[in-house]
């Protein structure tokens, strides 16, 4: 079949799941890292797919059509001009976390001397917070935590492929032990993207992030929606080294983590995303 043609059909196969536009996107994607054809030069010329080159097409978009990710489907994604490894395991970085990433990157450089010695990325995933900044700060050393072994695997993985040192350990910030090591970290700068999301927020997601990303890294199975928030935050009071927290948050949750802030007598200040939503809390002592 025609390259062009069967880009055509396969988008409005997509269309069933996906908006016209995100659906041509995937079929660019999956052309520019199958076929080596990128997206401006698809119309360009005329092309027959082969045997083989059909059937892998097919697989992946059969895949892509039971509402899988596309990052999970092809194995990576990018973040801060880095690509990681991804799996069902962690959640796909997004753009909206660069900007916590590179919230923390400005502090840093703007930290007057002595700067932090180092840094903690806590609920880590695939890394990517702590990686990023690492790339970007070559000074401070990094650590990052984390409650599933098979994040903490796949973080030690894009570590080794990215060639860049992180301290990774299995811990949970909800029992005794992560408490116990949150309370006595050296670092004076701790970023997180913890679980935030609501049962009451499910019904307004795509399949693709219900039924693939790890429900243990998004829902909050609480009645307390900030309780990440809180008990890292309560660490954060009792720790002397401890200096700035920055958090990725919800856009609903703005009021909630005020009263907190007041409650630990922390100063707090929040910075909306690109798409002018409330992301980012920055805590202070």
């Amino acid at each position: 079949m025609d390259i062009v043609k069967y880009f055509d059909e396969s988008v409005l196969q997509l269309q069933a799941l996906y908006p016209e536009n995100e659906a041509k996107e995937l079929m660019y994607w999956l052309y520019e890292d199958i076929l080596l054809i990128k997206k401006a030069h698809l119309h360009l010329f005329s092309k027959e797919l082969s045997f083989t080159e059909e059937l892998q097409l097919n697989t992946l978009k059969n895949r892509l059509l039971t509402g899988e990710p596309i990052q999970y489907v092809l194995g990576y994604a990018y973040f801060m001009d880095l690509i990681f490894h991804v799996n069902p395991t962690v959640l796909i970085p997004r753009p909206e976390t660069e900007e916590l990433v590179q919230a923390v990157i400005t502090a840093y450089k703007n930290w007057a001397e002595p700067k932090p010695v180092a840094i903690l990325d806590i609920c880590t995933g695939s890394g990517c917070i702590a990686l990023a900044l690492k790339k970007a700060l070559a000074e401070p050393s990094l650590f990052a935590l984390d409650i599933s072994e098979e994040a903490i695997e796949t973080a030690q993985y894009n570590a080794t492929q990215l060639k860049l040192p992180i301290f990774f350990k299995q811990l949970s910030v909800l029992d005794e032990t992560g408490i116990n090591y949150l309370q006595q970290t050296e670092a004076a700068i701790w970023v997180s993207n913890p679980p935030y999301i609501s049962e009451a927020e499910k019904a307004q997601m795509h399949i693709n992030v219900l039924q693939h990303e790890p429900h243990l890294a998004l829902f909050v199975e609480s009645q307390d929606i900030i309780l990440f928030y809180r008990k890292i935050s309560q660490a954060f009071c009792l720790n002397p080294k401890a200096q700035e927290l920055y958090f990725e948050i919800s856009e609903f949750q703005v009021e909630l983590l005020t009263q907190m802030a007041k409650d630990l007598q922390l100063k707090a200040s929040f910075k909306k995303d690109l798409q002018e939503k409330w992301r980012i809390l920055v805590l202070k002592k």
